[in-house]
């Protein structure tokens, strides 16, 4: 295969783009502000690396109209430089797809309908009566229950575990190390032990949902666990059973979902929140890295500390805490004064 190759002036266009400069220099490759190298294009996305820019041995930039690029090399104007060089990544990054088929070492049980162009690899693992939709891809060790539907175009990684009648919608990957449809953590403690409450539900992804490696999504007590369209969950990310996530939300590494919690649309939360089970949480809400979740979130906005709050409110009560030291030395001195005033007191009495 040759080496991918495009002329500025095609990375301008498919970025829909304003260029500015040599158009007909050739672009092979793709690389950061810090160290780019010639053949190269990069982004900057604000007048902060204006230094970095100046700098920059890339034969081409992407740059928001506040930049000036004042070294003479062309660049491309956009009112969104991350996004474009999104696109531009798209073009050289190299495709991996196996060939379709089934591997001969591959365990595929009676029942299973291939879809066309679909791709199970060495050692995988396919329950009987699965659906598998036209583009999947199976890799290596992976294992799929029975009765699961795999969407058209799905890409599931080596070692991931799909539990049985598990759903996977159109466009979604499932990274490696992830488990879809192990049993909730279901348990009744009684006088001879936690005696377990079977999860006879299942999980349902929809389409274009990406789970991270070493991400965990358990299946219902009796229902149904959701993640909704276009949701993104990072690496070691925890759904709980009994879950409903909307569409469009982001949860960053080591979020944990308690059971039975319901999140609406394009919720963000930063790594490591912990959600309370039972929780609701509406839609369009920002959860700060590290929050405690333990209460419904019921309007919109941006919320941190233990227990998460409106963010403005957890800046004052950090704020407040800072002076602790400060207040508390303040109040023993207070203390000794009223100490010794009050003695007096006492000795005029006298």
């Amino acid at each position: 295969m040759g080496k991918i190759a495009y002329r500025l002036s095609e990375l301008a266009k498919r970025v829909e783009g304003e260029l500015r400069g040599d158009g007909d220099i050739t672009i092979t490759g793709v690389g950061h502000l810090e160290d780019a190298s010639p053949g190269e294009i990069t982004f900057a996305d604000g007048p902060s690396l204006q230094a970095l820019c100046d700098a920059c041995e890339a034969s081409a930039l992407i740059v928001p109209p506040e930049v000036e690029v004042n070294n003479d090399k062309p660049f491309i104007v956009t009112e969104d430089p991350r996004l474009a060089f999104s696109k531009i990544l798209e073009l050289f990054a190299p495709d991996r797809r196996p060939p379709a088929g089934i591997h001969p070492t591959a365990v595929v049980e009676d029942g299973v309908t291939v879809g066309e162009g679909v791709s199970i690899g060495a050692h995988a693992y396919v329950g009987a009566g699965s659906i598998l939709e036209e583009g999947a891809i199976i890799h290596p060790l992976a294992y799929i229950g029975p009765e699961c539907t795999i969407g058209r175009n799905c890409e599931i990684h080596p070692q991931v575990f799909i539990g049985a009648r598990v759903q996977i919608g159109d466009r979604s990957i499932v990274h490696a190390g992830a488990a879809v449809g192990a049993d909730g953590f279901g348990f009744l403690q009684t006088h001879e032990g936690h005696r377990k409450i079977p999860q006879i539900g299942t999980v349902i992804i929809e389409e274009d949902v990406e789970i991270g490696a070493n991400a965990t999504v358990d299946r219902a007590t009796v229902s149904v666990t959701r993640i909704g369209a276009g949701t993104k969950i990072d690496d070691q990310v925890h759904v709980a059973h009994n879950v409903i996530i909307g569409r469009n939300c982001l949860l960053c590494g080591q979020v944990g979902i308690a059971g039975s919690t319901v999140i609406g649309d394009n919720v963000v939360m930063g790594g490591q929140v912990g959600v309370n089970d039972h929780v609701q949480i509406v839609s369009n809400v920002v959860i700060g890295a590290k929050a405690g979740v333990i209460g419904d979130i019921d309007q919109e906005g941006i919320y941190s500390g233990y227990p998460a709050r409106p963010h403005h409110e957890q800046l004052r009560v950090t704020a407040y805490s800072r002076k602790l030291p400060q207040l508390t030395k303040r109040i023993k001195e207070l203390e000794a004064t009223v100490a010794k005033l009050q003695e007096k007191l006492d000795g005029m009495a006298e």
